[in-house]
This record gives C-alpha cells, sequence and structure tokens, in this order.
C-alpha cells in the first residue's frame, strides 16, 4: 500500500512552511491528491519532487558603493541644540 503525506508532513520533511508547500501544489510543482476534502501527498511523488526541484535563491544584495565614516564626536548631529527638556534642567528642578 502507498503511504501518503498530509501537508504539515510534507512541509516538516521539506522543511518549509505549509503554505508553501499549498502553493507548489497549486503551480503544479508538486502532484497532491485530495481524499475526502484533505489533500494528500504520496512519498513518491514527494521524492520526485525534492530531487528534481530547484529552490528559488534570493538575489544577494550588492554593496553599497559609499563607505561608511567611523564615529566622530565632530559629527554636527551631536552638537545640535534643541528647546526640548535637558537632563540638567531635570537635576535643577
Amino acid at each position: 500500500m502507498e503511504e501518503f503525506y498530509t501537508v504539515e508532513q510534507a512541509a516538516r520533511t521539506l522543511k518549509v512552511h505549509p503554505l508553501t508547500v499549498r502553493r507548489y501544489i497549486k503551480e503544479g510543482k508538486l502532484k497532491a491528491y485530495r481524499v475526502g476534502g484533505n489533500i494528500r501527498i504520496a512519498l513518491e511523488d514527494l521524492r520526485s519532487f525534492t530531487q528534481s526541484f530547484i529552490p528559488h535563491s534570493k538575489p544577494i544584495k550588492a554593496q553599497s558603493s559609499t563607505q561608511t565614516q567611523p564615529f566622530s564626536f565632530a559629527d554636527p548631529l551631536l552638537n545640535l541644540k534643541g528647546r526640548g527638556l535637558s537632563i540638567s534642567k531635570l537635576e535643577q528642578g
């Protein structure tokens, strides 16, 4: 008798989310059967899928051409003066 997996079992086997397995089925990449309203995947179909399927890899982002400057106390951002509450005003009153 042939062995069948549920979507959750197949996802655990493939180390992906169950929605990813459902997407593979919908796209026709993975063969599945509907049995009594439930989706089942034959073990042989799962094995053939894993041998023939090449996962989509995310492109590697190119590093920016600008080099980051090391931190310096001369940074103009550190010299900003605001109208808000300061520590010296808290200590005074």
